[in-house]
């Protein structure tokens, strides 16, 4: 496979190289070669001979030189001359991720698809960091098969950067970017490639990093942005796409262009004088939005209700007026209400902090302020959700059913170590019915709720395997202490029969308060399950080859740093050729990863490393359980046996409980992993066991318990 790389330049004598530099550095594979087309649009600086200058050491390097004729008619030209089955477009002051070209590549060679879409990250200039947009592409990945969801995803994502397109695609809809118009260009071509597309494929993946810096095209209006915004708007119209592009005008007119460069950029940031000779533009380019998207996105300060010539003069007049009336209230507030700001921020902080810190009293001050807010009334059907280490993660699946029913008050309180939020979290404790956590919950210490309150214990582990709560106390007082930590709950909900006795030990419950329900995190995993080479691709992993994962948990004795005791090298030197080596680490723990070939998958989400995983390596971690679901082989690398015994304990013998080979050193290991077999029955009876009432219907079914234990208490 080839790809052709496009960069336009001109005048970017500052920072082609850097550009140039990073299409050079992609990943080296047999598997693809990749060209790179640069068109000097005419450029007046050093741009040619940097150039030149890497054109002599690297022969897929071709340059072309031409009148300066702009981005667009540059991209067009370099896609003429492309030679490569697969096009990308790279800005010359942008730069891509080493991996770019072999997440495309894996994509490409395994999938028919008509173009390719990653996440878009920032390189910030002026100190030389990296950002991720994370919400770039809505959290979706994988093939994007509902077509109902294109423009709402690409409404937002519509860099025509991101992306990596089919050749053959492009020519056979004669898919050309405007010639001649600069700004919003990207915004025409994205939709013009969901009209004609059949198959589109999205990577959780950066592959592109916009460069921030002050001197971006766009950071400036110029008058011929409104001669690009009426070009891009006419040619949106001209394409009667078929699909519904609410979105698309809401992220056009209120979210961002019409209003960052047309009314803040223009008509607020010029000078009054430039007015007059924007109106026919204006009005032109409102004559080629339809009205209803005007009518339902464009907010009242700045709404074009009148579009003849007077009115779209008026209305700009008033848009100034408000915001220089806006101006001056601001100046007259910050003088008295910033300090005020600041001062109320540093007690509710940092001094707050620092009082708890001295005086260890944080337990008791909560308490006393739950114990007051009992005098107030309950709130019937008051739901809240309070945020522990995880945040929302395990909870927000409850939440969002929950929501759809209108007889509930739902609440989230954030995980916050601040006087106020204290004050609030407490208050609202006092006046729910229900209370949500899914972790030991530091608020809740020593906490006896008053009987119309409900505590659910919605524990973010599935199965029984190393010892916790009151079973994890290894005297009576770590006991007592145990006891407080789990008092204020009302149930508990687990994920099969096996966990039952284990849950009531650990929590102090009775079995009548022990509920089996399934596990939330095995909801995310059966839902969003893919093929297992869609989620290797996703991960960019070589789906011909197995994929194993090291997923130790943590050693209280060992965090945050955390030695991963693993001899990778000697795993890559005897199995490199048919196995991929990934860890995934516990989220509290700051490993030092080893080498380079060694995928880190700990901020990947936990179903798709299942999800792509040939066999999973573990030591303690009730990962176990969720990797269960796929039935495939375990293997055990307990390094520190004796010591982790000695300091936590488990609930079955561990030497016969585990559901999988044992190997107590590094050449052990080795051996055991000659052979990996597709499934294990010993995996699969384990899921059975414990894992028996995971069905992804887990937050349906502790919403509909929260919802008859409501109505019971109301009635």
């Amino acid at each position: 496979m080839q790809f052709s790389i496009i960069v336009p330049a001109y005048n970017a004598q500052n920072t082609i190289a850097d550009t140039l530099q990073s299409l050079l550095e992609q990943k080296v594979t047999p598997e693809y070669t990749f060209e790179i087309i640069i068109i000097n649009d005419g450029s007046s600086d050093a741009t040619l001979k940097v150039c030149e200058y890497y054109s002599r050491f690297y022969q897929n390097i071709a340059i072309y030189t031409q009148e300066n004729g702009g981005l667009t008619k540059a991209r067009n030209v370099g896609a003429s001359k492309a030679r490569g089955e697969v096009l990308l477009f790279v800005d010359s002051d942008d730069m891509l991720p080493p991996n770019t070209l072999w997440n495309y590549y894996l994509v490409f060679s395994n999938y028919a698809v008509d173009f390719v879409a990653g996440l878009m990250g920032n390189y910030w200039e002026h100190n030389k960091t990296y950002s991720i947009q994370k919400n770039y592409l809505k959290g979706h990945k994988g093939f994007l098969e509902d077509k109902s969801l294109w423009v709402p995803i690409f409404a937002n994502a519509c860099s025509a950067c991101t992306k990596a397109y089919k050749k053959e695609f492009l020519n056979k809809h004669h898919l050309r970017f405007l010639d001649g118009h600069h700004l919003y260009e990207d915004h025409l071509w994205t939709l013009s490639l969901l009209k004609y597309a059949k198959s589109i494929f999205l990577l959780d993946e950066v592959v592109f990093y916009y460069r921030m810096h002050p001197n971006n095209s766009v950071s400036n209006w110029k008058k011929s942005y409104l001669e690009d915004m009426i070009a891009v708007q006419e040619g949106i119209l001209k394409l009667q796409i078929p699909l519904d592009l609410d979105c698309y005008y809401r992220r056009f007119l209120k979210d961002f262009d019409f209003k960052k460069h047309l009314i803040e950029q223009a008509i607020i940031g010029q000078g009054r004088d430039s007015l007059e000779e924007m109106v026919k533009p204006l009005q032109k380019v409102l004559e080629t939005i339809p009205l209803q998207y005007q009518q339902k996105h464009m907010p009242k300060w700045y709404a074009f209700k009148d579009h003849s010539e007077s009115g779209i003069y008026k209305e700009m007049l008033r848009i100034r007026r408000n915001r220089k009336i806006k101006r001056f209230a601001k100046r007259l507030k910050n003088p008295f209400i910033k300090p005020l700001k600041n001062f109320f921020g540093l007690v509710n902080g940092l001094w707050y902090r620092r009082f708890l810190n001295k005086y260890q009293c944080r337990d008791k001050l909560l308490k006393a302020l739950y114990q007051s807010f009992l005098l107030l009334p309950i709130k019937k059907g008051k739901i809240t959700f309070s945020e522990g280490a995880y945040g929302m993660k395990y909870l927000g699946a409850i939440k969002e059913v929950l929501l759809s029913n209108s007889e509930f008050f739902v609440k989230t309180i954030p995980n916050k170590t601040l006087l106020s939020a204290d004050i609030k979290r407490m208050y609202h404790f006092a006046k729910s019915q229900v209370i949500l956590i899914d972790d030991y919950h530091r608020p809740l210490f020593g906490i006896t709720p008053r009987k119309e309150t409900l505590v659910l214990q919605c524990w973010h582990a599935g199965g029984l395997f190393k010892k916790f709560g009151c079973d994890s106390a290894k005297n009576n007082k770590e006991f007592a202490k145990e006891i407080k930590w789990h008092q204020s709950y009302s149930y508990a909900f687990v994920s099969g029969r096996e966990a039952i006795e284990g849950y009531m030990s650990a929590f102090n419950l009775k079995r009548e308060q022990i509920k089996l329900t399934g596990n939330i995190a095995t909801d995310m995993l059966i839902k969003n399950q893919r093929s297992q080479m869609e989620a290797k691709v996703l991960l960019g992993v070589n789906p011909k080859k197995k994929l194993l994962v090291y997923a130790p948990t943590f050693r209280d004795w060992d965090r945050p740093n955390f030695n991963l005791n693993l001899n990778f090298q000697a795993l890559i030197e005897k199995y490199g050729d048919k196995y991929e080596f990934a860890i995934r680490i516990h989220p509290s723990l700051k490993p030092t990863i080893p080498l380079s070939n060694v995928y880190d998958f700990s901020l990947k989400e936990e179903w798709l490393v299942l999800n792509a995983a040939d066999a999973l390596i573990a030591d303690y971690s009730s990962i176990i359980f969720t990797y269960a679901y796929f039935g495939r082989p375990i293997y055990f690398y307990p390094y520190d046996y004796p010591k982790y015994m000695g300091e936590r304990g488990f609930y079955k013998d561990y030497l016969h409980f585990v559901p999988g080979d044992i190997a107590f050193s590094e050449e052990e290991l080795l051996k055991l992993l000659e052979n990996i077999p597709q499934t294990s029955q010993r995996v699969q009876k384990l899921w059975k066991d414990y894992m028996g009432e995971c069905d992804g219907n887990t937050a349906q079914k502790i919403a509909n318990f929260i919802k008859d234990k409501v109505e019971i208490e109301n009635v």
